[in-house]
């Protein structure tokens, strides 16, 4: 599966933007990547931006998507996932939160970045 991955690391937080069709086939993909750039950089702290992504997930879809959040990401205090308003359910939200992993979903940028860096 096809995925662009643009990974930028600053002293607060690490930016993640991700450009891609929206399939699962590439979601653990792109989360392993991230998990290991992250993890030699030292990153505490990430922001997801999924603005690019074409598509959309179902409601199942977007619950495994925050499992796997979880399962690649927990390493990191915060993560912010930015979407577009259009595509807010909070569902991957949900599930990475209940594994107790601090993951938020927002649809504006200075939201996203003000709770990262509090």
């Amino acid at each position: 599966m096809s995925f662009t991955l643009h990974l930028t690391h600053g002293p607060a937080y690490a930016v993640a933007e991700i450009s891609a069709l929206a399939f699962m086939e590439a979601a653990p993909p792109v989360l392993r990547a991230i998990s290991e750039q992250t993890r030699m950089h030292g990153d505490r702290r990430l922001l997801i931006n999924l603005i690019d992504v074409v598509g959309t997930f179902g409601a199942e879809e977007q619950r495994t998507i925050g499992l796997l959040a979880h399962q690649h990401l927990s390493h990191l205090e915060k993560v912010a996932s930015l979407v577009p308003p259009e595509k807010l359910t909070r569902v991957s939200e949900a599930a990475a939160r209940a594994q107790g992993m601090e993951l938020r979903v927002f649809t504006a940028l200075t939201e996203a970045i003000d709770w990262l860096v509090a």
